[in-house]
């Protein structure tokens, strides 16, 4: 028996798919993985002879994917937040734990969870309503998949200072020489000198494990005041600002204007750090803004040009010159 795996979504590997593809491998079956980020990529497989077809996606605005995959193939598992929040692998009689690596040949690192769940019940956010209290999961080392694999672990876990046993789990990481990706963020508002310098006490990484990264989030405006102080002491602690990346959430909260988005931006850029527009939906200007920032253009281009000029660089030049967000390494 061959099965199909999709991911429909995201830029990590699937974890939801790695556990499939590990439980249908321990029955002796074989598993397929293909990407199929759109219309065009996903229709050639959509007639593929497969015993099953698995899904997963993560975001909401990927639903038309997977609406498309069920009208060609109705009985298609479909699964993820971006389906689903209570959608589960042990509903389809999947409970191994076991990930399969070998369906991202070239993925390296280690991927997963040391802890689950929130505690935190922020009204735009599925995390409790998926996951529940917060929970331990696992050790650093139980996460990492051994030698000859690189000392590299890419966390999702949304809460981590949640976990009751976080100085455990700090304390594999740093005398276990790991790089680490604290992947969905760590809470700046929460922070404490104690939290701070544990975050700074590790060797901290993008997912890429290419550049000096540690991301948070600003969601709401009324937060600058705690989350500033966050930002300063991880920096007291040793993390320079421009580590910081700071998601920005846009076009969620009511009677949200400009002037609150380039509020944030233009503290977040005095501090040092790199802001991180996330637009809640999609319309042309927040996408614009989305991009003005991400690519750099706020530092050498003013808005109401960028706006006029459709939310692109042609024909605009900076008046200064600025590294965009991904520009650093070290």
């Amino acid at each position: 028996m061959t099965h199909l795996l999709l991911q429909l979504d995201g830029k990590l590997p699937n974890v939801a798919l790695m556990r499939i593809a590990a439980h249908h491998r321990a029955l002796g079956e074989d598993v397929e993985l293909r990407r199929a980020g759109n219309l065009r990529s996903l229709e050639p497989h959509l007639w593929d002879k497969h015993d099953k077809v698995y899904a997963s996606l993560i975001f909401e605005r990927t639903r038309p994917l997977a609406e498309r995959l069920l009208l060609a193939r109705p009985g298609a598992i479909v699964g993820g937040t971006g389906w689903e929040v209570s959608s589960s692998l042990e509903a389809h009689g999947i409970s191994t734990t076991e990930q399969d690596y070998s369906i991202y040949p070239r993925f390296r690192s280690s991927i997963g969870f040391l802890q689950r769940g929130c505690r935190l019940r922020c009204p735009f956010c599925v995390v409790p309503r998926k996951e529940g209290r917060v929970r331990p999961e696992q050790a650093a080392h139980s996460l990492w998949r051994g030698d000859p694999w690189p000392r590299e672990l890419v966390l999702l876990d949304n809460d981590f200072f949640g976990n009751p046993q976080w100085r455990d789990r700090i304390a594999e990481m740093r005398d276990g020489g790991f790089k680490v990706n604290f992947n969905q963020g760590i809470n700046a508002r929460f922070l404490d000198d104690e939290t701070a310098e544990a975050v700074a006490s590790v060797d901290y990484w993008d997912w890429r494990m290419n550049r000096r990264a540690v991301h948070t989030a600003w969601d709401n405006r009324k937060d600058e005041k705690r989350l500033m102080r966050g930002l300063e002491l991880l920096v007291s602690h040793g993390v320079k600002p421009r580590h910081i990346t700071v998601m920005m959430l846009i076009g969620y909260w009511p009677k949200e204007t400009h002037e609150d988005r380039e509020h944030r931006r233009a503290t977040l850029r005095a501090f040092g750090a790199l802001p991180y527009p996330m637009p809640f939906v999609r319309t042309q200007e927040l996408v614009g803004f989305q991009r003005w920032v991400i690519g750099g253009y706020d530092n050498g281009i003013p808005w109401e040009e960028w706006r006029a000029a459709r939310y692109q660089p042609r024909g605009l030049s900076r008046r200064s010159s600025q590294e965009s967000l991904f520009g650093g390494s070290s």
